[in-house]
């Protein structure tokens, strides 16, 4: 199991678990808050949908930037992956904050979320994608460690390896 884990092969599966979360993080907002629900639903103020928008663009631009700079091996590649992660993180773990905010619900009747075991599959989904970004980013840097031969995760070899890496 911990050759999964080591050198290249845990390099692509980091980043791998990396590009899922961010594949999920633009894609799947869009899918569900691009529609009557949420920006087109003739109920919310302008303002409101005006900020839908706005958050859905984010989103998918900062996780597709992601994806390319976290394969392109250009610059430093633990900036790459720490981002590929706080993305999908920053947008997903607040799913929990929301919901213990006075006056907000994970429902806008007429459009109920569906429900597995009594929990809505928004939480379920978010639940999942933030373990899958911090996975990838846990495996991704234990990796890169690993290959500058220093299993003990100096930042300076991490450092080191990063340098090597760049183009001049």
């Amino acid at each position: 199991m911990d050759q999964a884990f080591s050198g290249h092969r845990g390099r692509v599966l980091g980043r791998s678990l990396l590009t899922l979360a961010n594949v999920i993080t633009a894609v799947a907002p869009v899918a569900a808050d691009w529609n009557d629900s949420h920006v087109f639903n003739e109920r919310w103020p302008g303002h409101a949908r005006f900020h839908g928008v706005t958050a859905l663009t984010m989103t998918t631009a900062l996780s597709s930037a992601n994806i390319c700079w976290l394969w392109s091996g250009d610059g430093d590649q633990a900036s790459a992956g720490f981002f590929a992660a706080a993305v999908p993180v920053a947008y997903w773990a607040p799913f929990f904050l929301a919901p213990v905010v006075p006056g907000t619900t994970v429902d806008d009747p007429p459009h109920p979320v569906g429900r597995l075991a009594g929990v809505p599959v928004s939480l379920l989904g978010a639940a999942a994608t933030t373990v899958t970004a911090a996975a990838g980013w846990f495996i991704d840097r234990r990796s890169a460690r690993r290959q500058t031969g220093d299993p003990a995760g100096s930042d300076a070899a991490e450092a080191g390896t990063h340098e090597r890496n760049r183009r001049p």
